[in-house]
């Protein structure tokens, strides 16, 4: 610049910018694409200041009309784009819009989102002061550059736009307004389908995406979607056009319960899901009407924010004061590009939760509460105590509060006092059927007492009972430790548990009464090997060559799942519990 003696601004040739183009497309999703498009296309709608705005993400009609190819388009009646501003905006990698643009959407996140999955081009079609113009940029692999692609004026000359007449412009714009269509990585692609890598309905999955990409949308504005854009096109229920409402007012027709919490620089917005809600129990961040970091119920940040069971219907979106959008837009930073704390939003929702949603909790669990054996455990381990003192943890506070047992009929003693009078045989049939040895008197040295544990000094965790419909994550697997609560979650219809109960009900077949006594044999058996796996694992930090992902490893789900498949042990030590209540209940 001629007011900057001895400085030249820094240049980048087309070659570089191709590399960087394709380095920054690689930080965006594969579905980044269609945020872009339509934050442009709201922020073009607003502009206008006109109600009754509206955009929609529709197939190409005119090219599946002549060539059977699905192109995906997006179209709004916004404030449209002259000539000058396209061929400025499209093929300039830092130009940004009109400086009123919200986010300056025109700017990098649109065009690197999209060019790196376009190769053979991303077609803009704009109307502007009663004018429309096309301009088509793509990618030239012989000169390995991003640019406006050129036609054959007629008069041995280039043209990088084309002229639109007035037929051309689609119904729903009242004289300007603008239509991109994405042409893919060839002529051939369906940009319809959902990107290489996702998952979902292929009819479905845009509408999808709005809905979890977007909290709210502005009430002003229109968005429609087309679902079912492959089906037969004469049958409305299959192939339409739908309106997208965006997350917040999905989440409420489908919750049971929802509320927010005002916490230290941020609020937490909460929601209980219906059972059988399309929903799922999810956490995530919340910016500036967008959702970001969405990590769904199977992850352990549900448990941190102390959602013991019932992750797969609790959905938990933080909105921070201090955050901003990172470059790909993927993603949210604080102001100063540090990380944003989870921790911290996590330790001060557990400790405020919402009462309903501590209260759903407690309900999940009362309606799988089983004896508790950790009294009888405890004592039984007390005496082993220093064994699980080798890197001399001390278990965390618990700040998770549990449920008070329902009201039961009857004790563990009296269901087996019961059961064993409906059996007709003698406590001395029964010895000598299971060929129980009563102990020897011995005048040995007295064992030692067992240590009785307090709950301040409590180095064996709480076993919770839990089932596949309540904690969703344990499919298949038999337990998951939570140690900000110390808990851990036993799941009942692990089919290795149910496969010692079939074992033992087939032993004992024909015994009267005894299918209680199996189960609660079973579940102390367990409950003792989770325990001390749990301990046992967390004895282990602190030691040489033990790191804290390999410790965490050793607590995973996998891990105590192995845990409690050893079977030799477990079945003589469930068979040695079934016979000790058989002998002492028919002995009274």
């Amino acid at each position: 610049m001629a007011d900057q003696v001895g400085f030249k601004p820094t240049a980048v040739n087309p070659m570089g910018l191709s590399a960087l183009i394709r380095n920054l497309g690689r930080d965006c999703t594969p579905d980044q694409y269609i945020r872009e498009f339509v934050k442009n296309s709201i922020e073009a709608c607003q502009r206008t200041g006109l109600p009754n705005r509206k955009i929609v993400l529709d197939m190409n009609h005119g090219i599946a009309n002549k060539s059977n190819i699905y192109k995906l388009s997006f179209i709004d009646n916004g404030d449209g784009m002259s000539l000058e501003q396209m061929t400025n905006l499209l093929n300039n990698l830092s130009a940004s819009g009109a400086t009123s643009n919200e986010h300056a959407n025109y700017g990098v996140g649109a065009k690197i989102a999209s060019l790196t999955r376009n190769h053979f081009g991303v077609h803009y079609e704009s109307w502007k002061g009663g004018e429309g113009h096309s301009i088509l940029i793509r990618y030239n692999p012989k000169f390995d550059v991003f640019g406006i692609q050129g036609f054959p004026d007629g008069k041995d000359g280039i043209m990088y736009s084309r002229k639109l007449d007035l037929a051309s412009k689609p119904a729903m714009m009242d004289g300007h307004g603008t239509c991109v269509t994405l042409f893919g990585m060839t002529l051939e692609q369906d940009t319809m389908a959902p990107p290489n890598g996702m998952k979902g309905d292929p009819d479905s999955w845009l509408l999808d995406y709005l809905n979890r990409r977007f909290f709210t949308l502005p009430e002003q504005i229109e968005l429609l979607v087309r679902v079912g854009y492959s089906k037969d096109k004469t049958n409305p229920k299959l192939h339409y056009l739908t309106k997208a409402t965006g997350f917040a007012a999905l989440a409420k027709e489908q919750s049971q319960a929802q509320g927010e919490l005002q916490m230290e620089g941020a609020k937490a917005h909460w929601w209980i899901l219906k059972p059988g809600a399309t929903l799922v129990g999810q956490t995530a961040l919340i910016n500036q009407g967008e959702v970001f970091d969405v990590s769904d119920a199977r992850s352990n940040r549900l448990a941190h924010f102390g959602i013991l069971v019932g992750r797969n219907r609790v959905m938990i979106l933080i909105e921070p004061e201090d955050a901003v959008q990172n470059t790909a837009r993927t993603n949210l930073v604080k102001k100063s590009g540090a990380a944003l704390n989870w921790g911290a939003w996590q330790d001060e929702f557990r400790s405020k939760i919402p009462a309903q949603i501590n209260e759903f909790i407690n309900s999940l669990l009362r309606e799988n509460t089983q004896v508790s054996h950790k009294k009888a455990i405890t004592q039984r381990l007390g005496v082993l105590k220093a064994l699980f003192l080798l890197g001399g943890y001390k278990q965390l506070k618990i700040d998770f509060q549990r449920p008070e047992p329902l009201p039961v009929a009857r004790s563990e003693e009296e269901d087996i006092d019961v059961a064993m009078q409906m059996t007709q045989a003698s406590s001395a049939d029964v010895k000598e059927a299971l060929e129980i040895k009563e102990p020897e008197p011995t005048t040995s040295e007295k064992a030692p007492e067992p240590e009785e544990l307090d709950d301040e000094d409590n180095y064996f965790p709480q076993v919770e009972w839990t089932s596949e419909d309540r904690s969703p994550q344990l499919a298949g697997k038999a337990a998951e430790y939570i140690e900000l609560t110390n808990v851990v979650l036993a799941n009942r219809d692990f089919k290795g548990f149910a496969d010692i109960v079939q074992y033992f009900t087939e032993k004992y077949a024909g015994t009267t009464g005894v299918d209680a006594m199996i189960v609660s044999g079973a579940n102390e058996a367990i409950e003792q090997a989770l325990m001390e796996c749990v301990a046992g694992a967390l004895s282990l930090r602190g030691q040489p060559n033990w790191t804290v992902q390999q410790v965490n490893i050793a607590l995973s789900p996998e891990a105590l799942t192995t845990a409690v498949m050893q079977r030799y042990w477990m079945i003589s030590y469930v068979d040695q519990i079934i016979r000790k209540h058989l002998l002492e209940a028919r002995s009274k």
